[in-house]
């Protein structure tokens, strides 16, 4: 199944990734976007992650479609989330080493469609929680929204520095949890 695969494939990228950046990267305090820095001179293997997993997302999604002579409106915001992902391994986040020179424009691009995915993840689990046949799939797609909502927070609170549990362990933590939500959705509600 391509929705499986697209996770597998992103899982294993970051994590080949992990391999290739200097030693003053950390898992637990830096984003997965620091692995593709402006900047660093293997920063096109986490480009090439967030490329790929959005090129498979988005065609596992026009394979469901076709395959149903449909489409699922609340899939759209999905389809969206994964373009949006696409987009952003176009475009690099700042150094996260100290003095180095960087394009504000290419980290600002970066953002813009880092956060757009954000927003366009969460609607999708809204409005699979709206359209939503059962008791228990809504129950699912409930927990899943508060999951997803609850470590964006936690993201956003650490990045200002109101909380240091560390941006990077908050943003594995919520994107094990998209991605539990998107794998459960696609196999077992659809």
């Amino acid at each position: 199944m391509l929705f499986a695969f697209s996770v597998c494939y992103f899982v294993v990228v970051i994590i080949i990734a992990h391999l290739f950046v200097p030693p003053a990267y950390s898992w637990r305090l830096n984003t997965i976007s620091d692995l593709a820095a402006q900047g660093l001179p293997n920063q096109w293997i986490m480009q090439l992650g967030f490329i790929g997993f959005g090129v498979l997302l988005t065609a596992a999604f026009v394979g469901k479609f076709a395959a149903a002579r449909k489409v699922f409106s609340p899939d759209l915001f999905v389809v969206l989330y994964g373009l949006a992902v696409l987009m952003s391994g176009f475009f690099s986040a700042r150094p996260f080493l100290a003095d180095m020179p960087y394009s504000v424009q290419e980290d600002t691009l970066h953002s813009l469609f880092a956060q757009a995915a954000g927003i366009l993840f969460t609607l999708g689990i809204l409005f699979h929680l709206i359209v939503a046949a059962s008791p228990q799939e809504k129950q699912f797609h409930t927990v899943f929204l508060f999951l997803v909502v609850g470590a964006s927070i936690l993201f956003k609170l650490d990045e200002t520095a109101v909380l240091h549990l560390g941006q990077g362990l908050v943003q594995r933590v919520l994107y094990l949890v998209s991605f539990m939500w998107l794998l459960v959705s696609q196999i077992v509600w659809n």
